[in-house]
């Protein structure tokens, strides 16, 4: 099956960070917000590691052609 999205990209955690934050601001019901903010925060951390690695990657290039 191919994905539009990489499902493991950086583009993919950053919508689905954006969609669980939008599902939890609407969401009524505590236990199902409850599940929500755990969803939202795993994919939270997520999508911070992948930035990280990615500014990560960004330095290491940018130290490189500057030599």
């Amino acid at each position: 099956m191919s994905y539009a999205i990489d499902p493991e990209s950086i583009q993919a955690y950053r919508n689905l960070v954006m969609v669980y934050a939008g599902d939890l601001w609407r969401e009524k019901d505590p236990e199902k917000r409850a599940v929500l903010a755990a969803y939202l925060a795993d994919a939270a951390t997520t999508l911070s590691r992948l930035e990280t690695e990615e500014v990560n990657k960004l330095k290491a290039v940018s130290s490189i052609s500057s030599v």
